[in-house]
């Protein structure tokens, strides 16, 4: 943690932070990529940073766990990335074509559409398919995404994120790269604040256009609709609080699904998005260094040495000590 002072309970440090990053959307770059944001911005975070220190409250979250085989934490924000993941399959059409109101049902706009589907947090029947049934993918590097690269500021980190790979797809010949599209990978986010889901999808719109022409040689073409499906999945999404899930899946088959906490929002057909994205993160110009770094060392030591050697991988507590 930044902060190595008396603990503050976890609903209280949410609606602490929560308030105090409202105050700081002006701050947008943080989520995709680009350098939004205003100086004086950052200064009041800093300045906000230093009362929380002078309060005497842990703003970083849990204290230092040891690290276990199936869980591990992202050194900053110490959030928590299972080692091991499967990606469910697409979620069964369940909308229900009624008018008015039902228990256990709420009217929202799902994957089949606009309409009424079972409400998993009121006791409805779960519409989005369990955990479990896909290949399991296998984590090989966490990282944190800072709006202007402040890490060292707690309220200018976004989101954790980290990358998963089906081990099987990476095994024989010589080493793919992390980018080839025929690798398995999945890249889960954890929202490290709280955030607008529109907020998010606007970040990653101003991220995902310029490489998307630079892919496609294209100023207009077929990916702007692409690109726009992708970040209607973030639009549809009232607040995200902190926890968050967000799954890119990208099953090697030039698909992109995501996965907004367990419900599948969007896939798009487009070999050109997928490789917009992974370029985010390990291009040339990539929105977070580190997160690059970790990602392909992590990757090369899955490769040379097999994913259960790579455990615990770099970016966590327990690499770090």
């Amino acid at each position: 943690s930044a902060f190595s002072t008396a603990p503050v309970s976890r609903p209280l440090q949410n609606t602490l932070l929560g308030g105090a990053s409202r105050s700081v959307s002006a701050l947008a770059g943080g989520w995709g990529g680009g350098r939004s944001g205003s100086t004086s911005s950052l200064k009041w975070m800093m300045g906000a940073a230093a009362a929380f220190s002078a309060a005497g409250m842990v703003v970083g979250g849990r204290e230092a766990e040891s690290e276990q085989a199936s869980e591990v934490y992202e050194t900053e924000t110490e959030l928590s990335f299972p080692t091991s993941i499967s990606i469910p399959p697409s979620p069964r059409p369940m909308i229900q074509k009624w008018t008015g109101s039902k228990p256990g049902y709420v009217f929202q706009m799902g994957p089949s559409g606009l309409g009424y589907y079972p409400d998993r947090h009121k006791g409805g029947v779960n519409y989005t398919a369990k955990a479990g049934t896909g290949p399991p993918l296998q984590l090989v590097g966490v990282g944190m995404r800072c709006m202007l690269q402040r890490c060292d500021i707690h309220l200018a980190r976004a989101y954790a994120i980290g990358l998963y790979i089906e081990e099987k797809t990476i095994r024989g010949g010589d080493a793919p790269p992390v980018t080839n599209p025929k690798v398995n990978k999945t890249m889960r986010l954890v929202m490290a604040r709280e955030v607008k889901g529109g907020h998010i999808g606007k970040g990653f719109d101003r991220t995902l256009i310029p490489k998307l022409r630079q892919i496609t040689g294209q100023k207009q073409g077929d990916w702007k609709g692409e690109l726009r499906k992708f970040t209607r999945a973030f639009q549809r999404v009232g607040l995200m609080k902190v926890g968050a899930e967000v799954l890119f899946s990208m099953p090697g088959d030039g698909s992109i699904t995501v996965y907004i906490d367990g419900v599948q929002a969007e896939k798009i057909q487009s070999p050109a998005l997928c490789q917009a994205v992974v370029d985010m993160y390990v291009g040339d110009s990539p929105v977070a260094p580190l997160v690059k770094q970790h990602f392909l060392d992590g990757f090369s030591a899955a490769y040379n040495k097999g994913c259960a050697a790579n455990i615990p991988p770099p970016g966590t507590l327990a690499a770090a000590s």
